[in-house]
């Protein structure tokens, strides 16, 4: 139960749900949107941040053969919070979560974390981030400039979750450029 828990608080604070407004995007409406539609619809973010995902728990589990993924949680759609002119016409959305019985062991643990570094550079993100170092019990961060991020980390359980940052959806972006 702690650790459903724990899932549930890291899905939430990978959502994007609740944040302020982050002074990178500006507070005018105009400023918001231009931001919005310079970034990927939240159709090509996803499946990117998926696509992720996915090379991540193949190379992991081609490294370490014990590892057998077994998606915990689906993907969720929210509202995004950080644009507040588009709460509601912007989405994030968390990735699933993707869990493996075992924990990666201490010695093996640096070859992980840097599987999950390479891949994640692929594709923007910055370099994890240790939350989490002791003896058996790992997990590191990552972000990218959009506002995506994951959560990796090995204990009684090896768990991968994500999240995207703000995109609107292509229908949206459509609509505002024949707004012109």
């Amino acid at each position: 139960m702690k650790r459903f828990a724990v899932l549930a608080v890291l899905a939430l604070s990978l959502t994007g749900c609740g944040g302020e407004l982050g002074p990178e995007f500006g507070g005018s409406m105009e400023e918001q949107r231009a931001e919005l539609m310079s970034r990927p619809s939240i159709e090509e973010a996803s499946a990117r941040y998926l696509e992720m995902h996915e090379r991540i728990r193949d190379e992991l589990a081609a490294a370490f053969p014990w590892i057998r993924w077994e998606q915990s949680r689906e993907l969720n759609r929210a509202g995004c919070s950080d644009f507040e002119d588009f709460t509601y016409t912007g989405e994030s959305h968390t990735l699933g979560v993707w869990r493996a019985e075992g924990n990666i062991p201490d010695p093996e643990w640096p070859r992980a974390e840097q599987i999950v570094a390479r891949i994640g550079a692929d594709y923007g993100f910055t370099p994890p981030e240790t939350v989490v170092s002791r003896p058996s019990d790992h997990q590191v961060v990552g972000s990218d400039r959009y506002g995506a991020g994951y959560r990796f980390g090995t204990a009684k359980r090896t768990v991968i979750s994500g999240s995207t940052g703000c995109h609107l959806p292509q229908a949206e972006k459509d609509k505002i450029a024949h707004q012109g």
